[in-house]
């Protein structure tokens, strides 16, 4: 009771800013931050210094600062490098806000758009960033499902192991205790060394995701905040961040060896060994199973169809050749007088043709018409194509001239829709590095990472550059050294087994 004495006690009326007389406050001063009697406020509009000044209505207090909430203010962004000045335009080719200073000094022949333009396409950026952030959150917790996956594998597997040794150490007592102390030893380091490499990962690939998570959270906060200073700060600074990428953890590890008992005859015994496990190192056989012959001195492109027909081309020609597998023989179903440089099966069981020219086509399986489509290059020319499992298309690309090399314009591998939209452009690597020589063939695995042969000379001398989903490089693989040595790696055509070997 006597706190609530207390506080009717201490809730006084406040007075006019100005008289200090009046109770009855109507007005504010917006540039003053004065709140007004309506006497005072009439005064206020009268004195000459303060004339221009904007009063309003206590009750609209709250609608006008939503107003000037939902006004962005372009108007007092300081350079950061002339601090003496402030920022009127946007450098488009740089993708910074700059002062008339640095447009003579660094900006002047560049692509300058207004600041509320460059402010929506660094937004419009900021989203892409934030986008791809989620994208490489998703692919760590991946890396963290499969790593706590493996650690729980491996430590059942331990256990396995470990007591099939001790079970072999009974059977043999006190003639193999040393050597079964030494194999536990040996095991117990193993797995100290692999659980140290997996933690380390662990650790490496959750420090990751919570920086990830502070720039997305910064790059949320500066999304919603309605702030140009903060929009184009935090966009900066994701650049950056962006430039130092950490790589992450590879979920791959050297697992523990296996144990394979010995003779049970004790002059001349032995407990055991340690043996690497076969999925560590798989051995891969091929064995020819049927061979067809064909007049073609080289097949050059190779689709094969779900009703035991093929597609091929030789090289050099200009035709194509689809042809039906028998038990005997191949069976010429058709012709087509056609120059294809490279061929890719669509779901609907039409075949997509790169012809090296700006238009994709499509050879039409019910009618064996060969047709326009709407997937263009323009005003390139098309390579590789590849039709992902998720039916996407993929097709390299290079500039308009007679002989791939010299390099003289763009080479590329753009993603496109089936509507042919583009969606992805992979051109540069991660440190702004132009990534392709010659995108030669393409093709992705299961899940979706793009490998490209590209081809780096007239010798045809190649390597395999592997993408991921956010447009960065994987990996590069240019051959095993000790057989370049002898003869230089020309990648030709490819294929994933079991959708994950290349």
């Amino acid at each position: 009771m006597a706190l609530s004495k207390s506080f009717q006690k201490g809730q006084v009326p406040m007075l006019c800013q100005m008289c200090e007389e009046s109770k009855e406050i109507k007005w504010k001063c917006l540039l003053c931050d004065f709140l007004l009697c309506t006497k005072c406020q009439k005064l206020h509009k009268k004195v000459k210094s303060t004339d221009q000044h904007t009063i309003i209505d206590i009750k609209d207090i709250s609608s006008h600062q939503q107003q000037i909430k939902d006004k962005l203010d372009l108007s007092n962004i300081q350079c950061g490098i002339h601090s003496e000045h402030n920022c009127f335009l946007f450098c488009q080719s740089c993708e910074v806000v700059v002062c008339p200073l640095c447009i003579t000094k660094i900006h002047n022949k560049h692509t300058m758009v207004e600041l509320a333009e460059g402010y929506q396409l660094t937004l419009k950026s900021m989203k892409t960033f934030n986008s791809e952030i989620e994208e490489e959150i998703d692919q760590n917790e991946e890396v963290l499902s499969e790593l706590g996956i493996l650690k729980s594998s491996e430590d059942r597997k331990y256990e396995l192991e470990k007591q099939n040794i001790l079970n072999r150490e009974k059977i043999l007592k006190d003639e193999v205790e040393k050597h079964t102390n030494k194999l536990l030893k040996e095991l117990d380091q193993r797995k100290e060394i692999l659980m140290q490499s997996v933690n380390n990962a662990q650790n490496r690939s959750q420090k990751i995701n919570k920086d990830l998570d502070l720039r997305r959270k910064n790059l949320n906060q500066a999304l919603n905040s309605n702030i140009a200073n903060q929009v184009f700060n935090i966009y900066s600074e994701e650049k950056i961040s962006r430039q130092q990428r950490i790589v992450p953890a590879n979920p791959k590890f050297k697992k523990l060896p296996k144990f394979v008992p010995g003779k049970n005859v004790v002059q001349d015994f032995y407990l055991g060994e340690l043996k690497e496990s076969d999925d560590d190192q798989k051995i891969f056989e091929f064995k020819v199973i049927k061979q067809y012959k064909t007049e073609l001195v080289m097949v050059g492109n190779l689709v094969c169809c779900d009703d035991r027909s093929i597609f091929i081309t030789g090289y050099p020609s200009s035709k194509l050749h689809k042809l039906k597998l028998t038990n005997e023989s191949l069976c010429d179903l058709h012709t087509f007088k056609t120059n294809i440089f490279n061929m890719a099966l669509l779901p609907s069981g039409d075949l997509l043709l790169s012809t090296k020219e700006s238009n994709l086509t499509i050879l039409s399986c019910s009618t064996s018409k060969v047709n326009p489509t709407k997937f263009s290059v323009n005003p390139l020319i098309t390579l590789g194509v590849h039709v992902t499992s998720d039916h996407k298309i993929l097709v390299g690309v290079r500039e308009n001239q007679p002989n791939p090399f010299p390099v003289n314009g763009p080479r590329q591998v753009i993603m496109m829709s089936m509507d042919g939209e583009k969606e992805k452009v992979y051109h540069t690597d991660n440190k702004g590095k132009l990534i392709f020589t010659f995108p030669y063939r393409i093709t992705t695995d299961n899940d979706n990472n793009v490998y490209v042969i590209d081809i780096l000379d007239e010798e045809w001398r190649g390597r395999i550059v592997a993408l991921d989903k956010t447009n960065r490089v994987r990996w590069v693989y240019t051959g095993n050294p000790d057989i370049n040595k002898k003869q230089t790696m020309k990648p030709q055509i490819w294929w994933l087994q079991n959708l994950t070997t290349l």
